[in-house]
C-alpha cells in the first residue's frame, strides 16, 4: 500500500474514531435529597454515533466541589448556589444547586451531650478487651469502630442491650434522652443518602465539626483524622480521644484495620496510645503535628458541638 493510501486510510480511521468518541452533546443530572446535605452532579457525554460516557474534561466552578467525571461531583452548599459546569469541547452550563439539607441533630442539651460522650468513650474502651458481638466483623476497621460506638452510645442501655453488645462494665452514666440525636439515629449522610455505613472521609466531612489543629482543645470523644499518600491519599485514618492516663496524659484509641487479603488476611486490633507517644510515632505521617500534611486536624461530632457544621470548612 502506497504512503498516500496509508495516509488516507489513517484519516478514515481517525475520522471514525472522532465520530465514535468526540462528545457532541452533554446531559447534566443533579441528584438532591432534601434529607441529605450532599448534592451529586453528574455529566454524561454522547458522541455523534450515540456512544455514551462520562464527560470529558469536566470541572465545576462557582461552588466548592470534589469528585471526578466518572463518579460525579459532590457538594454541600450552606445555601442555594449557582454552579458552572465546563466540559470539552466548549461545553458550559449554569446549574442551580439547592441548599444542602440540614441534618437534624435533635436537642443540644448539655446533659445529653455528656451522656453520649460517656457512653461513646466507654464503648470504645470496652473493645480493648475484645470486639463486641454486635460489632460486625466486616465493619472492623478504624471508621467502623467509630460508627459502632456512635450508634450504640445512642441506644437505650437496657439489660437486653447489654446482652446483645456484651457490655458488662457497669454504667457509663445516664442515657441520652430519646429526642437527642434526631436523624443521626438513622445513619450518616453519604452520596447514596442517609446510610448506617459511611467511610471515614464522610464521617469527617459531614458528621463532624472541625476544631483546627490545636490538640489542647481535645476532650474525650473527639477525633483526629489522617489522610496518607500525598496526591493519591489512602483512606482516612481516624483515632478517638478517650479517658486520660493516670498521670493526666491524653490517650487515644483506634483500630488498626485488617491487613492482606484471602488466606493471608489478618484481622486488625484495637489499640490504646498516649498522645505523647503518638507525637513521636515511627511513621511521621501518623504524628498529629501542624507541619504534617497528612494530619487533617481535630474534629468533634456534630452532636457534641456547640455550633453547627460548615461542610466547606472540613473538606480538605
Amino acid at each position: 500500500m502506497t504512503p498516500r493510501r496509508l495516509a488516507a486510510l489513517g484519516g478514515v480511521v481517525l475520522g471514525g474514531a472522532a465520530l465514535a468518541l468526540v462528545p457532541v452533546r452533554h446531559r447534566v443530572r443533579l441528584e438532591a435529597d432534601p434529607a441529605n446535605p450532599l448534592r451529586h452532579l453528574r455529566v454524561e457525554s454522547r458522541s455523534l454515533l450515540g456512544l455514551r460516557r462520562p464527560g470529558w474534561g469536566v470541572r465545576v466552578a462557582g461552588v466548592p466541589a470534589w469528585g471526578n467525571a466518572a463518579e460525579g461531583f459532590f457538594m454541600a452548599p450552606a445555601g442555594a448556589a449557582q454552579a458552572t459546569l465546563l466540559a470539552w469541547p466548549g461545553f458550559r452550563q449554569s446549574v442551580s444547586i439547592p441548599a444542602g439539607g440540614t441534618f437534624p441533630s435533635g436537642l443540644r442539651d448539655e446533659g445529653d451531650r455528656e451522656a453520649f460522650r460517656g457512653w461513646f468513650v466507654a464503648l470504645l474502651e470496652q473493645q480493648l478487651e475484645g470486639p463486641s458481638p454486635a460489632w460486625e466483623p466486616a465493619q472492623r476497621d478504624c471508621a467502623g469502630l467509630m460508627r459502632f460506638a456512635f450508634r450504640e452510645a445512642l441506644a437505650p442501655h437496657t439489660a437486653a442491650w447489654r446482652d446483645r453488645v456484651g457490655f458488662a462494665d457497669g454504667s457509663a452514666g445516664g442515657d441520652p434522652s430519646p429526642a437527642f440525636g434526631g436523624g443521626w439515629r438513622q445513619g450518616f449522610p453519604t452520596p447514596e443518602g442517609v446510610q448506617p455505613f459511611a467511610k471515614g472521609a464522610f464521617l469527617r466531612r459531614f458528621a463532624c465539626v472541625p476544631l483546627g489543629r490545636d490538640l489542647a482543645q481535645a476532650r474525650p470523644g473527639d477525633l483526629i483524622f489522617f489522610a496518607r499518600g500525598g496526591a493519591r491519599p489512602e483512606p482516612d485514618h481516624v483515632m478517638a480521644f478517650v479517658r486520660p492516663d493516670t498521670d493526666g496524659s491524653p490517650v487515644l484509641l483506634y483500630d488498626t484495620g485488617p491487613e492482606g487479603s484471602g488466606a493471608t488476611r489478618q484481622e486488625g486490633e484495637v489499640r490504646r496510645v498516649r498522645l505523647d507517644d503518638l507525637l513521636h510515632h515511627p511513621d511521621p505521617e501518623f504524628r498529629p503535628l501542624a507541619e504534617n500534611p497528612a494530619f487533617l486536624g481535630l474534629y468533634r461530632w456534630q452532636l457534641l458541638a456547640s455550633r453547627p457544621a460548615d461542610p466547606s470548612a472540613s473538606r480538605s
